[in-house]
C-alpha cells in the first residue's frame, strides 16, 4: 500500500471557485504548497472530466502533488493519476485495487463507523469520514456526526482518517485531538479570495 504522507485533501468544486476557472484556483493552492488534489466533478461528461484532468494534472505533476480522482477507475488509469476516491456505491475496493496495482492510492468516503470498518477491512488506504460539522455541501449526507464518532472512527481505524465537513482553520485542532490524519476540505479553501493564502493558513494549523 502506497503512502499517504499528506495531511490536507482539497476536494474540488468548480462552482465554489467565486466565478474563477478551477485551474487557476488549483495553480494557486499548489502555489501556496497544496499537497493533494481530489478531482470530484461528478456532473461533467467524460470528455470534459478527461480535458479538466488533464489540465489539472499539468498544474499538480511538476511539484509532485497528488491528484486523486471521484471514482472513475478509468480515467485513472488512462491518465495514470496518482489514485481514486470511492463512495460507498462504487466498484467493490478488491476489483480497484487489481486495476490500480499497488502504488496507486484508494480512498473511500465514509459516513458511519460501520463504513469505517469496511474500508479498513476491504483494504482501502485511506477513508475520510464525515461530515464533522454543519456544511451546506454535506447535508444530502445527513446531520453531522461530530467530533466525538470522529474520535472513535480514529480509534477503531488502521488507517489514516481525514475529516471532512465544515472544517475550518479554527477547528483543526479539535479534529485533530480526536486522532485524525489530516483534514478533507471544500470551502475552507475555493470560498476563499486569496487560494494561496487559505492553503498556507489550513496547512499551518495542520503543522504541529
Amino acid at each position: 500500500m502506497p503512502p499517504v504522507n499528506f495531511r490536507l485533501l482539497l476536494v474540488t468544486d468548480r462552482h465554489r471557485t467565486r466565478g474563477r476557472s478551477l485551474t487557476s484556483v488549483l495553480q494557486q493552492a499548489v502555489e501556496g504548497g497544496l499537497p493533494a488534489v481530489q478531482l470530484r466533478e461528478r456532473d461533467l461528461p467524460t470528455s470534459e472530466l478527461l480535458w479538466l484532468a488533464q489540465e489539472i494534472r499539468a498544474i499538480t505533476s511538476p511539484r509532485a502533488v497528488p491528484l486523486i480522482i471521484n471514482d472513475r477507475v478509468d480515467l485513472m488509469l488512462a491518465l495514470n493519476l496518482d489514485g481514486v476516491h470511492l463512495r460507498a456505491n462504487s466498484l467493490p475496493i478488491a476489483a480497484v485495487r487489481r486495476l490500480a496495482g499497488v502504488d496507486r492510492l484508494i480512498g473511500v468516503s465514509t459516513h458511519s463507523l460501520a463504513d469505517v470498518r469496511q474500508a479498513n477491512r476491504d483494504g482501502a488506504d485511506y477513508v475520510v469520514f464525515g461530515p464533522i460539522f454543519d456544511t451546506l455541501s454535506k447535508r444530502q449526507f445527513g446531520s453531522p456526526v461530530g467530533l466525538e464518532q470522529l474520535a472513535e472512527a480514529c480509534r477503531l481505524s488502521a488507517i489514516p482518517v481525514f475529516a471532512i465537513g465544515g472544517v475550518t482553520g479554527a477547528s483543526v485542532p479539535d479534529v485533530l485531538r480526536a486522532g485524525s490524519h489530516g483534514i478533507a476540505v471544500i470551502g475552507s479553501i475555493l470560498d476563499r479570495e486569496d487560494t494561496v493564502d487559505a492553503t498556507r493558513e489550513m496547512a499551518a494549523a495542520l503543522t504541529p
